[in-house]
């Protein structure tokens, strides 16, 4: 029974050793696990190392057949390429406003909350208006009255009866009233809290009761979030190559979010202080991940070549004249040779450099084993 226990305990923690992780095995502090998780990893190793004598055995055995080096090429194909200038940019909004009032008192009423759509026009909140109402009740039968006495006097003055005294003043406190009024009313529209845009309520600051004062008091932030652009600030050695109108390419990583847009604005004046220029590229719209002051980057493309000759950056060799060069294959009688071949060379992408000078479409360039040979070297080439 014994025995039967220990081979059963030593299936449970290889089974476990396997399941779990290097470090989840040293974490758990069990010396069984450890020693079992160590026999693992050195049994895939030497596993490793011998496929790798083998790999090493057919590649003596293929070098040894041939007295060339062996050698993968690549064929020249004509493409397009864009470089991008990378940069740091702020989403802002084209509208964004703290709302405060126009008017003193107390809040009555708050019809929105935070994060509610809201469109132009709409009723936001009221403020109380301390008997607005009423005065303007009592001035409107002043009004009223003004107005009938005016419209008496203009008839019975049109038909030249009654003295002119008696027009100009009826005339007089009828527009007297008219501005009282309309004087009043503005001060009740004031009461009346409206959005000035449509967009979305981001922030409800103030509570129904609280007294509120013009200029002073925050009551909300209200963003339009379908007008909203990328701003950057752009080295001045970019001026001949960023301009309005361009490609960008707008990232923002943690939302995994990639947009395509132009440049829209570019600055004129240039900063002194650290020598940039602003510009800006709008945002497509409906793109609601996307939140003002978010930081994003910004992909230029200052640079677009037509049917370039590209090649890979880790296929350049640097001689000790510092020239570039690559290794050209050319056929004479069936035979394959490593042409040393001087290059100029433009920008790159990270992967892929743009060759001026020195070759051109469906030549033949060495990928690998370019250490191997020299100058006119014989080669065998062996494609994947």
């Amino acid at each position: 029974m014994k025995k039967i226990f220990i081979i059963v305990s030593s299936l449970i923690f290889s089974c476990e050793s396997e399941n779990k992780s290097v470090s989840e095995v040293i974490a758990s502090n069990n010396i069984e696990l450890i020693k079992l998780k160590r026999e693992e990893i050195n049994n895939k190793q030497q596993e490793i190392y011998k496929k790798l004598n083998l790999i090493d055995l057919k590649l003596n055995e293929l070098e040894n057949n041939s007295k060339n080096p062996i050698v993968s090429t690549s064929r020249i194909i004509k493409q397009d390429f864009n470089h991008y200038v990378e940069l740091q940019g702020d989403v802002k909004s084209e509208k964004i406003i703290s709302i405060y009032p126009e008017f003193s008192g107390i809040i009555n009423e708050i019809f929105v909350k935070s994060g509610e759509s809201v469109d132009k026009g709409q009723i936001l909140a009221t403020i109380d208006d301390g008997g607005l109402k009423q005065q303007l009740s009592q001035l409107q039968i002043t009004y009223n009255l003004a107005k009938t006495t005016y419209e008496r006097q203009e008839r019975l003055w049109s038909q030249k009866i009654g003295s002119e005294i008696q027009y100009l003043e009826s005339k007089s406190m009828f527009e007297a009233q008219s501005k009282a009024i309309e004087q009043l009313t503005k001060q009740l529209n004031k009461t009346i809290i409206k959005a000035p845009f449509s967009g979305i309520i981001d922030n409800v600051i103030v509570k129904k009761g609280e007294v509120v004062y013009p200029g002073r008091s925050n009551l909300m932030l209200l963003i339009n979030m379908q007008e909203m652009y990328v701003e950057s600030k752009v080295p001045e050695n970019y001026i001949n190559s960023i301009t309005k109108g361009k490609d960008v390419v707008i990232e923002a990583p943690m939302l995994n979010i990639a947009l395509k847009s132009k440049i829209r604005l570019v600055a004129n004046y240039i900063n002194p202080l650290n020598r940039t220029y602003r510009i800006e590229a709008e945002i497509p719209k409906n793109n609601y991940k996307i939140k003002p002051n978010l930081n994003v980057k910004l992909k230029v493309n200052d640079y677009t070549s037509e049917d370039a000759i590209l090649i890979m950056l880790n296929h350049i060799n640097i001689d000790s004249n510092n020239d570039e060069y690559v290794y050209k294959i050319i056929n004479k009688d069936g035979k394959n040779y490593a042409l040393k071949t001087i290059i100029e060379t433009g920008k790159n992408n990270g992967n892929f450099i743009e060759v001026l000078k020195g070759l051109t479409e469906n030549d033949e360039i060495v990928s690998e084993g370019a250490r191997k040979i020299t100058n006119n070297s014989e080669v065998k080439i062996i494609n994947n």
